[in-house]
């Protein structure tokens, strides 16, 4: 499979669009405004211990505390100021899961070291761990741990077994080590400088928790194209493009620390069209936003974003088949289920994914589908979970989302709807306002009254419902004046009292108010 990574830099925003085959299959969206915290090392000082929900809020420098829940609060790491001079020192306490209460552990006030999991996401703060880990090229380093690992992605046992031979010697006590997927085919040698290089990383952190003051930031995880050299690069990458003469220069040289052989694979886009016009990536980022994704054969998949989950329907549409409904019905699901995994990297989704496919009869065309679904997601890096397809044709899923997904990072609240995607109809509208009216006619403390709309709504007043308006009016012995406000939504009104020089929406908006 052929991948190359395309860079598009930008003073605001930096962009990496991963194509596998010529097809997009993962964006990297990083803003200048935005601070990604995940991987992020801090001092944090512990703001409440809530022994009902066994978690604590940290302080780690952010807007919000950050939540730590006792699952994932560790022994060794808790003991602060020890646990900083054995990092020091070069070998780590040992660190093991707590088993007890929250409460019997953690103090408010007290100073405690914790790595950020999960980024904050809407109203909710970071997600924090006392077990901690610096990643490398080829290894995750956790100190204080004594697991010995290899990642589940590296599926080969001849190279699980020569990986775990390497691991059994370049390990250093006290520290926990799991082998990455970049590490396939790569020496003794290359694990070693790796795990020195994250040694010394540790033995400085240690050093700046002795001489830092709670919330702190010890160490810090790489830019977005460093991440992704690391991460995400591998010797079957086919080509590193970028548009920035800078982002060049800075990937050959992580790349010469960590893999010298792939310098000249990065090259430097000299195009006079846009980088991501050229490579046609530009046009499939605008269809993130969009609800429905059409499929080749004619089906489409509808994707729906709620607060709890992602529902996913699958639909035949105008494709019809050429020959039984069944199989009509297989080839759509099958070619869903391919979709629905690429829309679920390149769109970033997690959290709960309900995939609605088409209901299936038979038990095989059911096993089908979803071999292919966990075949595709068996490529996605971020973990998932895949039920087994139900008798209506539904799949349950989860994929780890440590971060806001591309869509929300794309996207804001629709300033009109509230990100509902609906709103109230014209009719709607200017029944609730006559409504409000004559609540206010009742209570006879307001008489001259001015009504701020939308222009939409003020047509249809003028037009379908002036004489509703003249004849409540009448009745009330209301004065009322309307004018048109743009910046309004079109469900949206304003009454002002001229009379006491106030705003007075809230007061008659709803029965029972005042």
């Amino acid at each position: 499979m052929k991948t190359d990574f395309i860079i598009n830099s930008h003073p605001e925003v930096t962009r990496i669009a991963i194509l596998e085959d010529g097809k997009l299959m993962e964006l990297v969206v990083e803003w200048a405004s935005d601070l990604h915290q995940v991987g992020n090392i801090y001092l944090g000082k512990v703001n409440a211990v809530l022994p009902g929900m066994q978690a604590a809020f940290v302080d780690i420098g952010l807007e919000r505390s950050a939540f730590l829940h006792v699952t994932d609060v560790r022994t060794g790491v808790t003991s602060t100021s020890e646990f900083a001079q054995s990092l020091i020192n070069g070998v780590p306490l040992k660190s093991v899961e707590v088993g007890e209460p929250i409460e019997k552990v953690l103090k408010k006030g007290q100073n405690i070291l914790v790595q950020v999991t999960k980024e904050p996401i809407g109203t909710k703060g970071a997600r924090v761990s006392t077990r901690i880990s610096i990643a490398g090229r080829y290894i995750v380093s956790m100190p204080g741990e004594s697991v010995t690992g290899i990642s589940r992605k590296i599926a080969d046992r001849g190279e699980r077994s020569r990986l775990r031979k390497i691991l059994s010697v370049v390990k250093t006590a006290g520290f926990g080590i799991i082998a990455r997927t970049a590490g396939i085919s790569f020496d003794e040698k290359a694990f070693q400088a790796d795990m020195n290089r994250i040694v010394d990383c540790w033995k400085e952190v240690g050093r700046l928790v002795q001489k830092s003051k709670a919330p702190a930031l010890l160490h810090q995880e790489h830019d977005v194209v460093t991440m992704a050299m690391r991460d995400l690069v591998t010797p079957d990458t086919s080509s590193i493009v970028t548009d920035s003469k800078e982002v060049a220069r800075e990937a050959r040289k992580y790349l010469k620390s960590i893999a010298p052989g792939m310098i000249n694979k990065v090259k430097y886009y000299r195009g006079k069209t846009p980088i991501f016009d050229n490579y046609r990536i530009e046009r499939e980022i605008s269809g993130i936003m969009a609800r429905e994704v059409s499929l080749k054969s004619g089906g489409s998949l509808v994707i729906e974003h709620t607060e709890a989950l992602v529902a996913i329907d699958v639909n035949t549409k105008r494709y019809v088949g050429k020959r039984r409904q069944e199989d009509t019905i297989l080839k759509t699901n099958l070619e869903a289920a391919v979709e629905v995994a690429r829309q679920l990297r390149l769109r970033d989704l997690g959290g709960i994914i309900v995939i609605d496919f088409i209901d299936m009869d038979r038990s095989d065309h059911r096993e089908k589908v979803l071999t292919s679904l966990r075949s595709e997601l068996s490529r996605d890096r971020s973990p998932t979970k895949t039920c087994q397809v139900s008798s209506m044709g539904l799949v349950e899923m989860t994929r780890k989302r440590v971060r806001p997904s591309v869509f929300q990072s794309l996207s804001e609240p629709c300033t009109c709807c509230g990100g509902s995607g609906r709103v109230l109809s014209t009719v709607s509208t200017a029944t609730r306002m006559e409504r409000f009216l004559d609540r206010a006619a009742m209570k006879k403390k307001h008489r001259n009254l001015v009504v701020s709309v939308h222009p939409r709504l003020a047509s249809h007043l003028h037009e379908e419902s002036g004489r509703r308006l003249d004849h409540i009016a009448s009745i009330s012995d209301l004065t009322v004046e309307l004018r048109e406000d743009n910046s309004l939504r079109a469900d949206e009104f304003r009454v002002y009292s001229i009379d006491t020089h106030e705003e007075i929406t809230e007061l008659y908006d709803r029965p029972g108010k005042e």
